[in-house]
């Protein structure tokens, strides 16, 4: 439901005349469909329709927010309300109560998902027919009344498929994991009945890695991963990490170029405006080598309202945080080719899962389900799975010069959690060459 902002505005103006005070009402409609694919049969379908506004008040550090489970006029009231009433700057007069919510169950149809189960079952069932999968399609209708500026609206409808499928290998059947990311597109499909023959592919079965320091070619897009750790996160204003003292330092190889691209609504992460009604902008975050930017929420662009649109929060009852959102490294000029020809002897790395970044020391940790060695330049035998630990700047320094020349999106990259919110996020990158970093076997 669209809420009125002028009239909004007008409510939670009085609680930002001070200098440095901010005050919004941020509301949220959601509608989410899940179902599990069972070897092409549905089962387990689950539909959901939320809903809530809150109003929050922020000067500095200091910060309060009032939520209300559903996003109507008269809850925005309520919000505004709760909230004058803890800064103890209640101007609204108090009403008779929230009348009851309305249920919304079977109002509209549960977001087209006979069409697209039927896009998916087909494309699994030549591709995949052995599956344990689960989809699901999150729609996403935001607004955002500032008590100053313009108010946004910002609507978002994005597609994850989580699961395994057995695939052949040269040595039997083997269990593989695969995640896909993307927004609601009508290339979607397309992209995902290529994501998965390219995952289904036959191969040789995995052998351990082995532990040690290695050199490592991370390619189809897989280096964002590496990169949302290392530059994404400690560049998020709010947290201290290694990088924080080191404004324009160099950090790697003058042809490494980073930015976090929100407005490239073809990626998981994108959006038109934040969740402070903020328009976002391309951030350097390493330009030519060096570090050259952070990512900024209005809490933290300083008392001109600096932010470069990066609030974001998971829910109305959530504070926003400075957060990234599309990582996008630039091109360089080398064919994958002449990459492996430089790797010479190492591992081959094409999908990186789940990490984690301990930002105080700077340590990360990356999950990839499978490798391969390259020897004297070729493919070899595969290996996996396995981790890549190390240090932020350390890695930063491992980057060798010549980057690939085709910039891939990393569609398994789908969602980022910190401090318990979760948000989208994705990345793209071309193939790019670290010496000497540390790996280990999984089991």
């Amino acid at each position: 439901m669209d809420l009125d902002a002028h009239r909004i505005a007008g409510w939670i103006e009085p609680l930002a005349k001070r200098p440095g005070e901010l005050a919004e009402v941020f509301s949220e409609d959601r509608r989410e469909a899940q179902v599990d694919l069972r070897d092409g049969e549905l089962s387990d379908l689950r539909f959901a329709s939320i809903s809530g506004v809150s109003a929050r008040w922020s000067s500095g550090s200091e910060g309060s927010l009032a939520f209300v489970p559903r996003s109507d006029e008269t809850a925005a009231r309520e919000a505004v309300r709760r909230l004058q009433t803890s800064l103890g700057r209640l101007t609204l007069p108090a009403r008779s109560g929230l009348p009851p919510q309305v249920s919304q169950t079977g109002e509209q149809p549960p977001l087209e998902i006979d069409r697209w189960t039927r896009k998916f079952l087909a494309i699994l069932g030549r591709h995949a027919p052995r599956h344990r999968l689960r989809w699901s399609l999150v729609e996403t209708v935001r607004q955002v009344i500032p008590a100053r500026g313009a108010a946004a609206t910002v609507s978002r409808r994005l597609v994850s498929i989580d699961g395994s499928f057995v695939a052949a290998s040269r040595r039997g059947d083997e269990l593989r994991a695969f995640a896909f990311h993307a927004p609601d597109a009508d290339s979607t499909p397309d992209e995902l009945r290529s994501a998965l023959i390219l995952a289904a592919e036959p191969r040789e079965a995995a052998v351990p890695c082995g532990d040690g320091e290695t050199d490592i070619l991370l390619g189809d897009g897989c280096a964002s991963v590496l990169f949302h750790e290392i530059l994404s996160h400690p560049l998020e204003a709010g947290d201290e990490s290694p990088l924080s003292a080191l404004e324009q330092a160099r950090v790697a190889v003058p042809e490494l170029d980073v930015r976090d691209e929100a407005a490239r609504l073809d990626l998981f992460g994108g959006y038109e405006n934040d969740d402070e009604a903020v328009k976002p902008r391309a951030v350097k975050l390493v330009d030519g080598g060096r570090l050259a930017g952070r990512l900024l929420d209005l809490a933290h662009g300083g008392p001109a309202g600096g932010s470069n649109g990066h609030g974001r929060r998971a829910a109305p009852s959530d504070f926003p945080l400075a957060r990234g959102s599309n990582l996008v490294v630039a091109p360089g000029h080398a064919t994958t080719e002449e990459m492996s020809r430089r790797l010479g002897n190492g591992l081959w790395i094409g999908e990186l899962g789940g990490g984690s970044i301990e930002l105080a020391s700077g340590r990360f940790r990356l999950r990839f389900p499978r490798a391969r060695r390259i020897r004297r330049g070729r493919l070899a035998d595969e290996c996996g799975p396995g981790v890549i630990s190390g240090e932020i700047l350390t890695a930063l320094k491992a980057i060798e010069a010549g980057l690939g020349r085709e910039v891939r999106v990393h569609r398994p990259l789908g969602w980022c959690s910190r401090a318990g919110q979760v948000v989208p996020v994705q990345g793209a990158a071309p193939d790019v060459l670290f010496r000497r970093m540390s790996v280990r076997s999984a089991s």
